[in-house]
């Protein structure tokens, strides 16, 4: 094999189910042959939770593409000095050692994550005798969800941005999207070429999703039964769910500037009522106890991964500690912060951003120079709704692509009413709403604000940035110098890659 692309099946492994509440939470029981996993309807569900926990690993969504890597990108963090680890990441120096470490990392463990997904979908067809209709169509239905969520994530690093703007972009190189097991060299495609395999995807995901999961948007038939003796059902936010490929399909019309259609997507979250509801803040935040209070919002979450000790990737870039080594102390300098001034800025708080929950609950409030984040903390002993969550879709999100959709189709009043509801979500007075008088180019300017506010911590600025073509506050660079993630040298100079890196004028 000429290149790291495609890997041998990783997942391996059976899992026990180890019980209805957790299911994602488990641990590898035995080894088996791949042609051994997908005998038994359990083999097909074991592989498909393998692939979660592999997405959960420290190197994508349990770390680098939501609290670390992508977030120092999007310049969201101050640094103690610049002896952090993400120094150079904070730089956008690419081609240093330990950032392309990183970058690599991504690349072949999201795509390893998608040749598992591949031998699902391979196998699902040759075996689906043994498997349950709703079973069958369930598994198919997130690997396909799955496998559209990960080449659209590997497109918005590796690929091209600002579609609206530069609509020339469309028909640019970037990644290969891999569709089979195998070990055949998957072509590099067009941004434009990957976006209709992600669309064609979600289309066979929603539309199986839609009657078979869950949240049964369709009526079902008089013979229809989920069959959830294991407790495999029971956690529907921490799977592929029919709400995941709805919002997935919104972020991707979003990115591709199709308002129209973003809106359709988006209106099913935030029609009344709402299908996600909305955190309680006095009990889950104001009232709760420091063990308890639930700093993601878990009512909120429409995709989560739960990820197996997530705290022990992500504790050295949020605490504070000493460690001692025989006399030695050592004080931890990793951890990423705001200064107070910065806070105060960021949540307006002489606009009535004081009494913003983010604001209040969110920042370990030190001192003035040091706001570090409590969002993913996790106390000891907790008994946190939150614990080992990692958020990937919220319902933030869908209304603040609503307010740009609004504003772009020239209905203002809308756009701002979409804005003024999540800020009453998070404690901002009603006497303090945005204006009905707000120009077009003062939303604009006000839904940045508050995608800013929402999203410290989970890895979505830098795309926010880049699918707008804006300029990154306080970055070093500009542009495509700092959006476009380089590829792995091993693809160019042993598989035969077009490092379209290259291209961009330094």
């Amino acid at each position: 094999m000429k290149h790291s692309l495609y890997m041998s099946l990783a997942i391996g492994v059976a899992f026990t189910i180890s019980s209805c509440s957790n299911w994602l939470d488990v641990q590898p029981k035995t080894e088996v042959k791949q042609d051994k996993m997908f005998e038994t309807e359990s083999g097909f569900k074991d592989a498909l939770i393998g692939c979660y926990m592999l997405m959960g690993d420290a190197s994508i969504y349990g770390r680098e593409l939501t609290y670390t890597f992508l977030e120092v990108l999007a310049q969201q963090y101050e640094f103690v000095n610049a002896y952090n680890p993400y120094q150079n990441v904070k730089l956008y120096s690419y081609s240093t050692s330990n950032v392309e470490s990183i970058i690599n990392n991504i690349w072949s463990k999201q795509y390893k994550v998608i040749a598992n997904l591949n031998a699902i979908l391979e196998y699902i067809e040759y075996r689906k005798n043994i498997l349950h209709p709703v079973n069958y169509a369930n598994i198919k239905a997130q690997a396909l969800g799955l496998r559209a969520f990960l080449h659209f994530d590997l497109l918005r690093m590796f690929g091209w941005g600002d579609l609206v703007n530069t609509p020339s972009n469309l028909d640019k190189l970037c990644i290969p999207y891999v569709t089979r097991y195998n070990k055949e060299t998957t072509k590099q495609s067009t941004v434009r070429e990957v976006l209709q395999y992600i669309h064609a995807d979600l289309e066979i995901a929603e539309e199986l999703l839609a009657y078979n999961d869950v949240y049964h948007q369709k009526t079902q038939d008089d013979d229809y039964e989920l069959p959830n003796d294991d407790g495999f059902y029971d956690a529907p936010r921490g799977f592929f769910n029919y709400y995941a490929a709805r919002a997935t399909q919104a972020r991707v019309y979003m990115w591709e500037g199709n308002y129209e259609a973003a809106l359709e997507r988006v209106s099913f979250f935030t029609k009344s009522p709402s299908p996600i509801s909305w955190v309680n803040l006095d009990r889950s935040v104001i009232n709760a106890t420091p063990t308890t209070r639930d700093l993601s919002f878990t009512p909120e979450h429409i995709f989560s991964l739960d990820v197996h000790n997530m705290y022990e990737a992500l504790k050295s870039y949020i605490e504070q500690f000493k460690t001692q080594s025989g006399l030695t102390v050592t004080e931890n300098s990793y951890y990423f912060f705001h200064t107070g001034t910065r806070a105060d800025e960021l949540f307006e708080i002489t606009a009535g951003g004081g009494n913003d929950v983010r604001y209040n609950y969110l920042y370990d409030q030190v001192d003035r120079q040091h706001y570090l984040f409590l969002k993913l903390k996790e106390e000891p002993e907790t008994q946190s709704a939150s614990k080992n969550k990692m958020p990937l879709i919220r319902k933030p999100e869908m209304y603040y692509y609503a307010a740009e959709c609004y504003n772009q189709l020239n209905d203002p009043k809308k756009a701002i009413n979409m804005l003024n509801e999540v800020r009453l979500a998070r404690g901002i007075d009603i006497k303090d709403n945005l204006p009905e008088t707000l120009t077009k180019n003062e939303i604009e300017q006000e839904i940045t604000k508050e995608w800013r506010k929402e999203y410290i911590g989970e890895g979505q600025m830098f795309y926010y940035y880049k699918r707008l073509g804006l300029m990154i506050p306080n970055a070093s660079v500009e542009g495509d110098k700092a959006f476009i993630l380089p590829l792995p040298r091993t693809e160019v100079e042993l598989g035969g890659r077009e490092d379209y890196k290259d291209d961009i004028e330094l």
